[in-house]
């Protein structure tokens, strides 16, 4: 532990003494300003009805892995637990999918069998994407500054929510979502890096022994990550559904 703190140091004293001086900056994407909704009138005033009506989740394009279905699955799960959270009324999802396999089934039938107002379809929810930040907010100047070149940036990971919801007694399309979000936006104080002089070379704050490097990645890779992601963005959609 004592070579570690003194091996930071020593990189700090020595990067000060090759760039005059470093900086502490974070990235932000802004990825949520390119979210996409799309709600009806017919959605809009069954919201202001029912501001919080039953629903039951559904996924639409479930995988044929075993092991992928039982991960997706286990996001699934969140989004259950954040709506029941909320208050709302969630329907066992596996009934709506036995009525499903049985066949003939009308929004007439799903409404009198499991007497839920919308039906959430789950079309994606994906971790893998990722943007480029190439400019940094500079808390020593407070202002928004470039790295040196294109070679210097910081990768971002997104996390990504698509879903369609139907209103059930209508068998009427109400609305579609696309929500994202990034650790570089909504942690942006845990995710803050020293910046050299040059604006060329980072380290993530805590982590400086490790070295300083012209790329820093903040992506969303394990499954605690992608729970609380999901949890995030979930929060989001009842946001907007309880806002109409």
């Amino acid at each position: 532990m004592r070579f570690i703190k003194i091996a930071a140091v020593a990189l700090l004293i020595a990067v000060l003494s090759s760039c005059a001086q470093l900086f502490i900056g974070n990235a932000k994407t802004n990825v949520e300003a390119n979210n996409e909704t799309i709600i009806t009138p017919e959605l809009k005033a069954l919201l202001r009805a029912v501001p919080k009506p039953k629903i039951v989740i559904r996924v639409a394009n479930p995988s044929t892995n075993v092991t992928e279905a039982d991960r997706f699955n286990s996001y699934i799960n969140e989004i259950e637990k954040v709506f029941l959270q909320k208050g709302y009324t969630v329907r066992d999802r596996a009934l709506l999918e036995n009525l499903m396999r049985g066949g003939n089934i009308d929004y007439k039938g799903i409404k009198d069998k499991i007497d839920t107002d919308l039906i959430i379809d789950i079309l994606a929810l994906n971790f893998d994407n990722s943007t480029q930040a190439h400019t940094f907010y500079n808390k020593t100047t407070q202002k928004e500054e470039p790295f040196a070149t294109a070679l210097t940036y910081i990768e971002c990971g997104i996390a990504t929510l698509e879903c369609r919801v139907t209103i059930v007694n209508r068998g009427q399309l109400g609305g579609l979502f696309t929500l994202r979000t990034s650790p570089c936006d909504i942690q942006a104080e845990e995710a803050r890096f020293y910046v050299d002089g040059f604006r060329q070379k980072m380290a993530w704050v805590g982590r400086e022994a490790s070295g300083m490097f012209p790329v820093l990645r903040a992506t969303i890779e394990d499954e605690g990550g992608k729970r609380s992601y999901t949890q995030y963005l979930t929060n989001r959609l009842i946001a907007l559904l309880s806002s109409q």
